[in-house]
């Protein structure tokens, strides 16, 4: 018995301590990694950071669907195998030509694979090795210390950045990197996993037209990914901060500044328990989403705008809205309405796949206008987008339920 429960902590441990490295690893290829495409395209364009982002979205949704029975029968090797695939993305940032043109292409396979491999493992253990009575605890500290993480690191990286250029910073990440795998190494289950016999396409197909909720999860996922999960808006946000600042610690500052008006925004949400005010609360966030790309249209290349834009959505938008709003929202319909568990995990494929597609059709978009238009017409595809808010909200928040 002994052994189980420590067998059990060390689990717990070691779950909170692989979210916690890889939060710290994602401003590094991100919002600096944007910056530092920029920097080496000879016309200090976005385009190969874009190009970066499609192909990595698009080859999620592929993954999501093909590493399925390989999810179902070797979910702790999927979760190591994430690990190995984030250790050889540092490695290619390190040593590949950035100005190659292969350079964005070969990042994004070895990105997507990390991406698709880790969190559904990782999301399955949170259920299977820590206890309801720990639940609670487990989730709280994982969102303390992670949230420390995300306001400590952009600062880091920025002053790191700005000092010895990107690809030396590369080198921490590496480490990081290899602490995750050889953590993972360390991880030994302590329920074995019970099977679920794989279901046909059209089982599946019957599963979503008899739930309504499930088709909403997938329409909710599809406007999430065209608006407010790592979409085109927020591409175009972090573009105009960096034609609005020349510093890697200035980028790493607003983003910590972020971090902190998220977790204001975040308690305050909580703290609301009416769905009418919760409503209301969000609603009230709405006419900056939608005015700041027009504030920038009518003033464009204004310092000030640019960076509340991007304070904005990385706060607001990507923080409270997706983040927590989001989230809760969709784990409610699936452990509340769909009340046969074993379609579970083609579901969360399924949703991955609506949330890369709103993705890519945002930032194909953007990649167009990039390409044969200029940095108004950017701003005008973020005000098209900001208008999708509007029936997302209506979606994200039930008539009935509460999922705080």
């Amino acid at each position: 018995m002994l052994q189980k429960l420590r067998a059990l902590k060390t689990n717990e441990n070691i779950l909170v301590a692989a979210d916690v490295l890889l939060s710290s690893k994602s401003s590094f290829m991100n919002i600096f990694l944007m910056g530092f495409m920029i920097n080496i395209s000879a016309s200090s364009s976005p385009t190969s950071f874009v190009v970066y982002c499609i192909i990595r979205y698009t080859l999620m949704a592929c993954f999501a669907v093909l590493f399925l029975p390989f999810f179902r029968k070797h979910t702790v090797a999927a979760w190591r195998l994430s690990m190995l695939f984030s250790v050889f993305e540092i490695i290619c940032v390190m040593t590949l030509d950035a100005k190659a043109i292969y350079f964005p292409y070969i990042i994004a396979i070895f990105n997507a694979a990390e991406s698709s491999l880790y969190w559904r493992p990782k999301m399955h253990f949170d259920v299977t090795e820590i206890p309801d009575s720990h639940r609670l605890a487990f989730k709280g500290r994982t969102a303390i210390l992670t949230e420390i993480v995300k306001i400590v690191m952009p600062l880091v990286l920025g002053f790191l950045i700005g000092n010895s250029g990107y690809t030396r910073v590369a080198a921490i990440i590496l480490v990081i990197s290899l602490m995750q795998l050889l953590l993972s190494l360390c991880f030994r289950p302590t329920k074995k996993r019970t099977s679920m016999p794989a279901h046909k396409m059209s089982e599946l197909y019957d599963a979503i037209a008899k739930h309504e909720s499930m088709r909403k999860l997938l329409l909710i996922q599809l406007i999430r990914g065209f608006v407010i999960c790592s979409s085109a808006y927020l591409v175009i946000s972090q573009i105009c901060l960096y034609r609005s600042t020349d510093s890697s610690m200035d980028v790493g500052v607003f983003t910590s500044l972020s971090s902190i008006i998220t977790i204001v925004a975040v308690y305050l949400y909580r703290k609301i328990r009416q769905t009418s005010r919760q409503k209301a609360y969000l609603a009230a966030f709405i006419p900056a989403l939608i005015l700041l790309p027009v504030s920038l249209i009518l003033l464009p290349d204004n310092p000030v705008l640019s960076i509340a834009l991007y304070v904005f959505m990385q706060s607001i938008v990507n923080g409270l809205f997706d983040g927590t709003v989001t989230q809760t929202r969709l784990q409610g319909l699936l452990s509340s309405h769909l009340k046969n568990d074993s379609y579970r995990i083609e579901m969360e494929c399924l949703s991955e796949v609506a949330l890369s597609v709103g993705r890519v059709v945002g930032l194909c978009a953007l990649l167009f206008i990039i390409m044969f238009g200029d940095g108004q017409q950017m701003l005008w595809l973020a005000f098209v987008e900001s208008l999708f808010i509007i029936p997302w909200l209506g979606m994200i928040l039930p008539k009935k339920h509460h999922y705080n």
